[in-house]
């Protein structure tokens, strides 16, 4: 039986995901397929205002994406940066990817970072500090920044294309395997037949489960992650004597501890976007963190989609 998200480490949802290998967090899925918003540009913008040298610090910075984008900035015109990117979750174990000037520390609360006053001269946050206590997080980015150092955050927005998708996600999954108990009769009957014991009534309670999600599930983008959950019982039903208990039992761990940390992912994002009077309340903590605010705008796609709040500060 896997651990429960209690039981598990702080973070321990993010690290899986890093562990997969993926680099971003801004992914909606559409009829065709995901799309990954290129935030590269903003960055890239942003980056070339900093001098050769420049220690930079990047804020849950996962598998280091917006670190490779100012690491690539640099490059591009000759110099190179010191770049420092920190993450509550185990990144150094995920498969986080080595980037030319970049050093990625993982196990690194946000609300307390090991680093000496005054330590950098520019700070960015792609969809992080949002997530963690802001109060303490700002006080704290406050106290690393030199006098005059700059920071750049691209936070959720709580009526964002993204933030609305992941609503929708949510309802189509508790909708569809919310109450099914699909799992646990999944469990009972390889359980069965893994000490020899009748697995007749646990296989049909199985497949009428399977059966029910099936038939909620509606054609629809919001539809498609619990799909493929769905998908992977069906397979399971289909076919529950032909799959080695003890394999299929160990499967079912890996399922249902990824299925608990996308749902986890999916609540911490909801929870950590920011209407109006979020966003002004975190501005308020950041002016009381010694951080006077140069830029607070929407971020739209060319599309036109929001995806999130765009807000800038500098160190006094």
């Amino acid at each position: 039986m896997s651990s429960s998200p209690s039981e598990k480490r702080r973070g321990w949802h993010w690290s899986d995901y890093w562990r997969s290998g993926r680099t971003d967090v801004m992914t909606v899925q559409t009829p065709t397929g995901p799309i990954a918003f290129d935030t590269e540009p903003v960055w890239a913008g942003w980056f070339q205002t900093f001098g050769a040298g420049a220690q930079l610090l990047d804020v849950a910075t996962g598998n280091g994406q917006v670190a490779g984008y100012a690491s690539r900035t640099a490059a591009s015109a000759g110099q190179a940066f010191a770049i420092t990117g920190v993450d509550y979750a185990d990144i150094e174990s995920a498969g986080a990817r080595p980037l030319d000037g970049c050093r990625l520390m993982g196990g690194v609360a946000l609300e307390k970072l090991p680093f000496p006053a005054a330590s950098f001269d520019g700070a960015s946050s792609q969809f992080g500090i949002e997530y963690a206590d802001t109060r303490s997080a700002l006080q704290e980015l406050g106290r690393v920044l030199k006098p005059g150092g700059r920071a750049l955050m691209l936070i959720h927005h709580s009526d964002s294309v993204i933030t609305r998708q992941t609503v929708d996600q949510i309802a189509a999954y508790d909708a569809v395997l919310g109450k099914s108990g699909a799992i646990r009769h999944a469990r009972r009957a390889f359980t069965a037949h893994l000490k020899g014991l009748p697995a007749a009534a646990a296989e049909e309670a199985l497949r009428t489960a399977v059966q029910q999600a099936v038939g909620r599930l509606q054609p629809t983008a919001a539809f498609e992650p619990v799909r493929y959950f769905v998908g992977y019982l069906d397979d399971l039903a289909r076919g529950v004597a032909s799959f080695e208990p003890e394999s299929a039992l160990a499967r079912l761990d890996v399922f249902e501890t990824g299925n608990a940390a996308w749902r986890h992912r999916q609540q911490s994002q909801t929870l950590a976007a920011l209407d109006g009077p979020g966003r002004d309340l975190f501005i308020l903590r950041a002016g009381r963190a010694g951080l006077v605010l140069t830029e607070s705008d929407e971020m739209i796609d060319g599309g036109g989609q929001l995806i999130g709040w765009r807000v800038a500060f500098r160190k006094a």
